[in-house]
């Protein structure tokens, strides 16, 4: 989920690529009402939204459903309380959108295959 419409675009490209299935989403409300129904095993939020921002998407899937493994919030602000409060509000992990967006299907893939272990927050690298 990310409000810009390109970066939506460029996610699904790199992710398909990479052998995802992908689903994408401009607004919080759109994003909650295909995750609720579609119910995917990764989610990949943007904190910095229109009107319902990730992290109160984020706290809604986890009210709403335990169903979901892991939710990933991919923003560009990067500050300690952004990141706190994605992480309490259930986030499993939080990158900064200094990852190039062709590293997140390993990142991800990675996440996958160590369970739903403890939150992690991975350092910014590069430039976007």
């Amino acid at each position: 989920m990310d409000d810009e419409v390109t970066m939506v675009h460029l996610c699904k490209l790199v992710f398909r690529e990479a052998g995802y299935e992908v689903r994408g989403a401009t607004s919080g409300r759109q994003a909650l009402r295909m995750v609720l129904e579609e119910m995917p095993d990764v989610i990949l939020l943007d904190v910095m939204m229109p009107g319902m921002d990730g992290i109160e998407v984020c706290r809604r899937i986890r009210q709403q459903t335990e169903r979901i493994p892991k939710i990933i919030m991919y923003t560009a602000d990067d500050r300690d309380s952004t990141r706190t409060n994605s992480l309490a509000a259930g986030a499993n992990h939080f990158l900064t959108k200094r990852i190039p967006i062709f590293e997140l299907p390993d990142k991800i893939r990675g996440f996958l295959a160590a369970g739903t272990g403890p939150l992690a927050y991975a350092a910014p690298a590069i430039n976007l």
